[in-house]
């Protein structure tokens, strides 16, 4: 009896013992094979064509491309974290083309958390144009584009970021008349235009973000420059208008009212300059009423005083008219044709206006973010391949970050984030030359404008 218990129990371990190694047997997943460079895509391989057209001047048509890791094989999610980085990409390439390189790359991480809280509010629209799996599958790449608002954007740089001088929003709105223009036969004075049309103008701009000022309101705030105020207090829109022409003096007929007129002229004009970027005036030619309809012409000029090579960048001729009826006020009268006459400029002048106000001077390079991927070099060789970027930093390319989350797969992946303020021909020349000197064999990458990831493929040695 003790022989069979011992027997019985020596086969009972001697089973569980097999069944413990049978599961453990087939729990063993087989190694994934290395995926074939030709079947190893990247954001190169995401391709599509946009379907939007730059319809508005304050609108910019950005495409971009960009990835996301896929979790738990959840491409939805993937796709939508792909598309937001998209849109921070979108958007902070607006921004680069409306600030200097110096502010730029002086304020990039900045700005970069600025914008990235609220990167819906300055895209008016997007679309996906290309998509699929890349980097072995591990991430979803697409190809896309975005409306992007540019005076959202400017707006948000000047007045909530303060990185544009005030100067570059604000514009100077002067209301003239032909010479002895006659406004008898409908009974108003030149000023109830003026003031009507200024009122209308300025009201719209600065809903929009600018700031509209009238001439004296632009004077006025000379104010603090005592010794400036008192010189040009009194100066007359004629003088005025001379000297955003910058014309010479003698060439305005004024420099007998003046004296060192040359000097009066161009020191107003610079001082003009640290007020407003652009002069808009507004020419009433001819007001006339015939029976119940009254007529209103005028013709408008923007010129930009920014810059030296500034002047009139816009100039149109307007014209409303407006039937009163039986009871109609003559003050609503005007205030109709007023509305008229600015729902044409709207049409056909504003937006001249809107997109040269959000044109900044962006003389430089800027220093953009850009993905170095690393593909089959594995050991030290990411480590050391890092290390190599980080000691070639310099004002113009700066190391960000290390990501080696991917650094196990089959083959490797590792990537590091920089930012360079060249052509991406030439990062992938810079990078391509600390290859060489770790002497690491590679393929060269394929880089092209709108690509912000440059995969370096490790060239496998055949023994």
């Amino acid at each position: 009896m003790r022989f069979f218990m011992k027997n019985r129990l020596l086969f009972i371990t001697v089973l569980i013992s097999a069944m413990f190694l049978f599961q453990a047997c087939s729990s063993e997943q087989p190694e994934p094979e290395p995926i074939a460079a030709e079947d190893f895509l990247t954001l190169a391989d995401v391709t599509g064509k946009t379907s939007f057209k730059e319809d508005s001047p304050g609108i910019r048509v950005i495409t971009v491309k960009a990835k996301a890791f896929i979790k738990k094989n959840d491409m939805r999610m993937a796709r939508q974290k792909a598309l937001e980085r998209a849109g921070k990409m979108a958007v902070e390439e607006m921004v680069r083309e409306l600030l200097s390189a110096e502010v730029y790359n002086r304020r990039f991480a900045e700005i970069e958390t600025y914008f990235s809280k609220n990167v819906d509010k300055y895209i008016a629209k997007s679309e996906v144009n290309g998509e699929k799996r890349i980097f072995n599958d591990a991430f979803y790449g697409i190809a896309a584009a975005f409306k992007v608002n540019r005076q959202k954007v400017l707006v948000a740089i000047q007045k909530d970021l303060g990185f544009i001088d005030k100067s570059a929003s604000s514009l100077i709105t002067v209301i003239t008349s032909k010479k002895n223009l006659d406004l008898s036969s409908v009974g108003y004075r030149f000023s109830d235009i003026e003031d009507a049309l200024m009122n209308q103008i300025q009201t719209d701009l600065n809903q929009r973000g600018l700031t509209a000022m009238d001439q004296r309101n632009a004077i006025t705030s000379l104010k603090s420059d005592t010794k400036n105020y008192k010189k040009y207090s009194k100066l007359s829109k004629a003088q005025f208008l001379a000297m955003v022409s910058g014309s010479k003096a003698a060439d305005a007929h004024l420099d007998a009212q003046i004296e060192n007129a040359e000097e009066f002229y161009s020191t107003g004009l610079t001082l003009l300059k640290q007020l407003a970027k652009v002069v808009v005036e507004v020419n009433i030619l001819a007001i006339s009423k015939t029976g119940s309809t009254m007529t209103l012409n005028m013709g408008v000029t923007a010129k930009n005083i920014s810059t030296s090579k500034g002047g009139a960048f816009a100039n149109e001729i307007i014209q409303a008219a407006r039937r009163a009826g039986a009871n109609t006020d003559t003050a609503a009268m005007l205030t109709g044709l007023i509305k008229d006459a600015y729902e044409e400029m709207q049409d056909k002048f504003i937006p001249q206006v809107l997109k040269e106000m959000s044109t900044i001077d962006v003389k430089g390079n800027k220093l953009v973010e850009y993905e170095l991927v690393f593909t089959g070099f594995s050991g030290k060789e990411p480590r050391l391949i890092k290390n190599a970027v980080n000691r070639a930093e310099t004002e113009d390319f700066r190391y960000i970050s290390y990501d080696n989350t991917l650094g196990r797969a089959k083959p490797p992946i590792n990537s590091v984030l920089v930012r360079y303020s060249g052509t991406p021909d030439a990062l992938s020349e810079k990078v391509m030359n600390i290859l060489d000197e770790l002497q690491y064999g590679f393929k060269e990458p394929i880089t092209a404008p709108n690509l912000k990831d440059i995969v370096f493929e490790k060239e496998m040695v055949n023994n």
